[in-house]
C-alpha cells in the first residue's frame, strides 16, 4: 500500500468507501493522482457487484445497450464490422452478458468523438443486424 509519506508501492491500492444518503463519495487525492486523470467513468457491473471506474479525457461518454433476440454464432463479428465502419474502435468499457438465459445484452461505454458518422446512423446499423431486439444509446450523466 503507502508508507508514511505516502508514496506508492506494489500493484494496488485499497480504500474502504461509505455509501451513504448524501450520494458523496470521498475520493483519495492518491487515487486521483494513480488515474491520472481529473475526470472518470464509474461502471457498476450488476452481475459481479463491482464498481470499475476509468479515467477519461472528458465527460462526453455514450452508453450503448445492445439487446439480443437471438444470439447468433456470427453476431460478434458483424457487431465488429459495424463499429469500425462507423469509426467506433476504442471502447472504454464493454460487456457482455446473458441474464437468466433469456435476455442478452452487448453493453459498452465510448467517447462518441472517435465516430466518422452521427450517433444515429451507428445506432441504425446496429438496429438492422440480425438478432437484435433493441438498440439504446444515451449520453452518460455527470
Amino acid at each position: 500500500m503507502t508508507d508514511d509519506e505516502g508514496s506508492y508501492e506494489g500493484a494496488t491500492m485499497g480504500r474502504v468507501l461509505v455509501f451513504d444518503e448524501s450520494e458523496k463519495v470521498t475520493f483519495p487525492r492518491a487515487f486521483k493522482e494513480g488515474l491520472g486523470s481529473d475526470l472518470g467513468l464509474m461502471v457498476l457491473v450488476y452481475k459481479d457487484r463491482q464498481v470499475k471506474i476509468f479515467p477519461v479525457s472528458d465527460d462526453d461518454i455514450v452508453y450503448l445497450s445492445i439487446e439480443i433476440a437471438k444470439l447468433t454464432n456470427d453476431f460478434l463479428s458483424n457487431l465488429s464490422r459495424v463499429f469500425k465502419e462507423c469509426g467506433l474502435v476504442d471502447l472504454l468499457f464493454a460487456t457482455g452478458v446473458c441474464l437468466r438465459g433469456t435476455r442478452c445484452y452487448y453493453e459498452c461505454y465510448f467517447n462518441p468523438g472517435q465516430l466518422t458518422v452521427e450517433l444515429d446512423e451507428l445506432v441504425n446499423s446496429l438496429r438492422s443486424l440480425e438478432g437484435i431486439k433493441q438498440v439504446l444509446a444515451e449520453n452518460v450523466q455527470k
